[in-house]
């Protein structure tokens, strides 16, 4: 097995052409290579695996330097001539644009991704008035948080979805995702913004707004992330801390729990219990490390 399974592709092209569909074999030129993370190390791409026109690719490579001893790695996504959306290595890692093929390195990637879809958030407090949550928003900060890892960053999903071995599915409907998304906006985001001085109204909301959001799925990839952020957005807005994203791996059975009474019963107080717990454990956090 290659070394550079676990390291990204550095993109020398403008354009990213899923260049990084890796095969075994021989490269002869220099716009076959795409740099690797270490320098003098490159993926091998064979003119019949690239996604970019013979002529652009052409222009491309003119801006390439002439290159040695690439290092070869296999192809880790099969049946590529399907959807992008439904390509996945064997370990469930999906089609991304960095060729990441280790879950430790696309989890340091969608790290950096929460800090952007937060810097979007701070961004909207300054506003003179608070935002209102729109369908428009919500892709883009799930734009934010995956857009430098994955194609489908802010797109709904086309495929039906699972998590593990769980009994847990979130079926295509027929008519895609739209539809249901815009149900989601009319009867829960158009409540927004939610800004008052009881904080209890707004953990209701917010609650809501995640368990609802979590119930459909929307993303192919980064729902629990997107729900969290639409959350910590309602709190701040309301002088509020943001909540820890990954507090809901601490108490992951009990929030796991939470989302289904809230997708099967539409009873949210579950949820709501535990984003109160989280906004006191930020708020005390904060305290001890503001102490004098």
């Amino acid at each position: 097995m290659s070394t550079l399974l676990g390291e990204q592709v550095v993109w020398r092209w403008e354009e990213r052409d899923f260049g990084f569909r890796f095969r075994a074999g021989r490269g002869k030129r220099a716009k076959d290579y795409y740099q690797a993370a270490h320098p003098g190390d490159f993926y091998i791409v064979p003119k019949s695996q690239r996604k970019l026109t013979k002529a652009r690719a052409d222009e491309l490579a003119k801006a390439v330097e002439s290159r040695t001893a690439p290092r070869i790695v296999t192809n880790p996504w099969q049946d590529y001539n399907q959807d992008w959306d439904w390509i996945a290595t064997a370990e469930g890692l999906l089609l991304n644009y960095a060729g990441c093929l280790d879950r430790e390195q696309i989890e340091r990637r969608e790290d950096q991704g929460v800090q952007r879809a937060m810097e979007l958030v701070v961004a909207l407090l300054e506003r003179p008035e608070p935002a209102a949550l729109t369908l428009p928003l919500v892709q883009r900060l799930h734009q934010a948080l995956l857009g430098e890892i994955y194609p489908f960053a802010g797109s709904w999903r086309t495929v039906d979805l699972h998590k593990g071995d769980g009994p847990t599915r979130w079926p295509l409907p027929p008519g895609g995702m739209a539809p249901l998304m815009e149900v989601y906006e009319r009867e829960v985001l158009a409540r927004s913004p939610v800004v008052t001085e009881d904080n209890d109204p707004v953990f209701a909301y917010a609650s809501e707004v995640m368990c609802e959001l979590l119930a459909l799925h929307p993303f192919r990839e980064g729902n629990g992330r997107t729900a969290f952020v639409l959350c910590n957005l309602l709190l701040m807005q309301n002088n509020l801390l943001p909540l820890n994203l990954y507090d809901r791996h601490s108490d992951e059975a009990r929030y796991f729990a939470a989302c289904e009474t809230g997708r099967v019963h539409k009873d949210y107080g579950p949820l709501q219990a535990l984003i109160a717990e989280w906004s006191t454990r930020a708020h005390d956090h904060w305290e001890a490390s503001h102490e004098a």
